[in-house]
């Protein structure tokens, strides 16, 4: 979702020189390119984590690799024209790029919201039918759903590339979102409060199960809540004194499917818990932006400052690199992976192999990135080549 226009409404590059200041556009252009670096570095780092890992080949697991190959989209393909609109304050790419670029961005963030649609989905199951679940979540499924997922986002993103949309600006220099009011609506229906309302019933679920089982625990008993039958799993530490031989192995065979629940159960409530923190992230960064745009749009007395506004769906872009944090920071299994990625350890095969570390070609890559990226972005685009004396110093 996209919202660049230029406050001259004039061609870029008719801007004067006096204009711009150029130590704000260069350091401007630093932030949004090290943000951008970093979005790409860690979402490949995710993808390549459950790639790498076997025991990361779960269907949980794909549905976040889904969710990394989205923001990784939207971070490579949407932001950089994104951060160079924004340091030269106009569209400097044409008419038929923005028009492509701003269905790639709602492409994208569509598919990245919807991805933590699914993902609360099969929480719920997991937690819910922790024993069933297996039967349940099929690699087959998941990949329809995920197949689903991507032509849904597709659908709801073509729109104004078929007319539904407002009269285009005639300068070509003002690239901006699509306030079409019936659009914006759908659009923010379709793309967020939808899915926002079925991760909600989905992990308010979640938590009446894991409480309802925390309870039975605590008492002394497993209970299954959502059938009529029940599961009493005993814990007396005195009993393991009692029992020996045959009397000892009978209990421990008659206990064995009540622990396997509990253990189930307890896997599943610690992965719900570190995507419950990656929803409620992804509701703080997008929340704002989906308020605006819908309102603004059909009322048009309260659209809030140019600022405000720009601010609301950078917000919503920083959602794609704060995942790549959560992960590791609350996810043991995660953060073991991303260790042995960036140490040039796979481990998708019964022997490791090596490969160089990771963290050197993030390195280079980013050296690559911001030194060229500057270069292209302010050689070639910059109006009356103004930054070419400033940045030869800079990247010397």
């Amino acid at each position: 979702f996209v919202l660049l226009e230029s406050n001259t409404g004039s061609n870029c590059t008719a801007i004067p020189a006096f204009d711009i200041d150029i130590t704000k556009t260069l350091a401007l252009g630093l932030v949004l390119v090290l943000f951008i670096v970093f979005g790409v570095m860690g979402n490949i780092l995710v993808i390549l984590s459950v790639v790498c890992h076997r025991h990361l080949h779960s269907v949980t697991h794909y549905f976040i690799a889904n969710l990394a190959v989205a923001d990784l989209l939207l971070s490579s393909v949407v932001l950089p024209f994104s951060a160079a609109s924004e340091a030269l304050g106009c569209w400097v790419f044409g008419r038929p790029l923005c028009n492509a670029w701003t269905a790639l961005d709602v492409l994208c963030c569509t598919a990245s919201i919807l991805s933590l649609c699914m993902i609360s989905v099969d929480r719920c199951m997991a937690v819910s039918y922790p024993l069933r679940y297996t039967s349940l979540a099929t690699g087959r499924r998941a990949l329809a759903a995920v197949a689903a997922l991507w032509a849904l986002s597709a659908a709801i993103s073509v729109g104004p590339l078929f007319g539904w949309r407002e009269p285009m600006p005639e300068d070509e220099s003002v690239c901006k979102v699509n306030e079409e009011p019936g659009y914006a609506i759908f659009s923010a229906a379709c793309s967020f409060y939808v899915p926002l309302a079925v991760i909600l019933v989905m992990y308010c679920r979640v938590y009446m199960v894991a409480r309802q089982k925390t309870r039975s625990v605590s008492k002394g008993r497993q209970t299954n809540g959502f059938n009529e039958h029940r599961v009493t799993l005993r814990i007396h530490c005195h009993n393991a004194q009692q029992a020996a031989g045959k009397e000892e192995a009978a209990r421990s065979k008659n206990s064995h499917f009540p622990f396997m629940r509990l253990l189930k159960f307890s896997q599943e409530k610690k992965a719900a818990k570190t995507l419950g923190i990656v929803v409620g992230c992804f509701v703080l960064c997008w929340l704002p932006f989906f308020l605006v745009l819908p309102i603004s749009s059909n009322f048009p007395s309260y659209r809030p400052p140019e600022t405000v506004f720009k601010i609301t769906f950078w917000l919503g872009y920083f959602n794609s690199c704060l995942n790549p944090i959560i992960y590791p920071c609350f996810s043991q299994e995660f953060k073991k992976a991303f260790k042995n990625v960036l140490r040039g350890h796979c481990l998708s095969r019964t022997d490791r192999t090596w490969s160089p570390p990771m963290y050197l070609l993030i390195y280079k890559c980013t050296i690559f990135i911001c030194k060229y990226g500057y270069m292209f972005f302010f050689f070639r685009i910059a109006p009356h080549d103004i930054f070419q004396p400033e940045l030869t110093l800079f990247l010397s």
